[in-house]
Parts: structure tokens; sequence; C-alpha cells
């Protein structure tokens, strides 16, 4: 299978005692030996390590950045994704937004957002050490974020390579942008049209499962994705606080 992975991506594929061991845990108390750490070189290579865990069956993918997870999130006895070396970048700041990369240092991050004098108030106490992409894993939450909100409340955008191992955009859709991708004979629409009928037929019952808590980190946060009075629709909720991917 090693000859296999690695003709699969053009990244590092990984597999030395002293590497997996430096990947077998995270702040936790935790210990779960990886068999491979794979550094993917770009998105392309995430989709091809999608597909090739799809081929074969009993592997999976692991996300990792800085590891500073205190749940034992990054961890995986499979494929270790590291997106530290290649996706490093602070893509875009804007006028209060940006675009960045999962590995990126919040540290680094802020650093260009307070360049033009903007902040995302939801970084944690680990905020030297944790990327921003363990963030939104994570729906991390500080010190600022009982006043401010956690990183859900910031995340308009996600680029994700799901399972037929392509890559997708998920913002807030309108009505009208939803009803355009429910009517798509496709992969993504079908996605859509799963997940549309599944919060609908059971809306009273997932509204009353919220957890009461000031910080959800469990992820599939079906509560969220449909707001009724508006009448949108985003699964960037449903997407936040996933680990493994």
């Amino acid at each position: 299978m090693l000859k296999e992975l690695k003709d699969a991506v053009r990244g590092e594929v990984i597999s030395d005692k002293e590497t997996l061991e430096d990947f077998s845990e995270d702040a936790s108390i935790f210990h779960i030996t990886p068999s491979y750490v794979v550094r993917p070189k770009d998105a392309q290579d995430v989709q091809s390590l999608v597909s090739f865990a799809k081929r074969n069956k009993g592997i999976s993918l692991t996300a990792r950045s800085a590891g500073t997870d205190m749940t034992g999130g990054p961890l995986s006895d499979s494929i270790v994704v590291d997106f530290l070396p290649n996706f490093n970048k602070v893509l875009e700041v804007g006028d209060g937004w940006a675009k960045t990369q999962p590995g990126v240092f919040y540290r680094n991050f802020e650093k260009k957002t307070l360049a033009k004098n903007w902040l995302l108030p939801c970084y944690t106490a680990s905020r030297e050490l944790n990327t921003v992409g363990g963030m939104v894993a994570n729906n991390s939450g500080g010190e600022k974020s009982l006043v401010y909100g956690k990183t859900e409340k910031y995340v308009r955008s996600l680029k994700m390579v799901l399972s037929d191992g392509k890559e997708y955009s998920f913002q807030k859709l309108s009505r009208k942008e939803l009803e355009a991708i429910l009517r798509e004979d496709s992969f993504l629409g079908d996605i859509y049209r799963k997940t549309e009928n599944l919060i609908k037929e059971n809306h009273d019952v997932i509204q009353k499962a919220r957890p009461n808590v000031s910080k959800n980190s469990a992820g599939y946060a079906l509560w969220s994705v449909w707001d009724k009075e508006e009448d949108t629709f985003d699964l960037t909720k449903l997407l936040l606080g996933l680990k493994e991917h």
C-alpha cells in the first residue's frame, strides 16, 4: 500500500518511526500511532488522497495542522494528513474578511488582519501555537467568545474535498440558490437534497436536541443549517467542528 500511496500524491509520504511517534500525540492525554503521515502539496493532492482512501476500504484520513487540540481530534491509526508545511498562506485580507489556508498559524493570520484594523475575536488561549484550520475544525472559542461568539460565527465559506474526490465550496445560500442546487443531478445536489429533507422532516426534534452549552465542538450542527425565518441554508454550520475529513 505504501507504493500506491506514494504514487497517488506529489507531496511527502512519511512512515519512519520517529515521525509517526511525533504525530501520535496532540495536547490531549491520548496516544495513537498513525500508519502514515502525508503532507499534500496542494488541493489536487488532497483530492487524490480522498480518492485513494475511497479505493482502499478501511483507510481513513485525519486532518492535522499544529496539533494543539486537547481532545485527540487529529490522532489516527490510519493516515494523518499534515497541512502545516504546504497550506500555510494567508491568501487575501479585505474589508472585514480574509481568505486563508488551513495551515496558517493564528499568530501570523492576526498580523495580517491587524494591519487592516481587523481582529478575529474567537482566538484561543493557544493563539501563538494553533492554526486557523484547527480553529475551524474545533469551532474554537477563547476569552472573547462569550461576547463575540465562536469560530462558527465568522466562517463565511469553506472549500472541502468530499468523498467523491472533488473539491466544493460551501456558503450560506438563499432559497433561490438552494433550489438551483437541489435540481442538479450531481453528487453535490444529492447531498443538499438529503440534508434538506432530513432537517425539514425532523425540524422540531433537531431543535430540541440542540445542546444548551456555551461552546459545542461536536460537529454535525444540524440545528444551525436552515434558518427558518430567513429561509437560508448554510452547510458550513454542519461542517464546522468536524475533526476527521
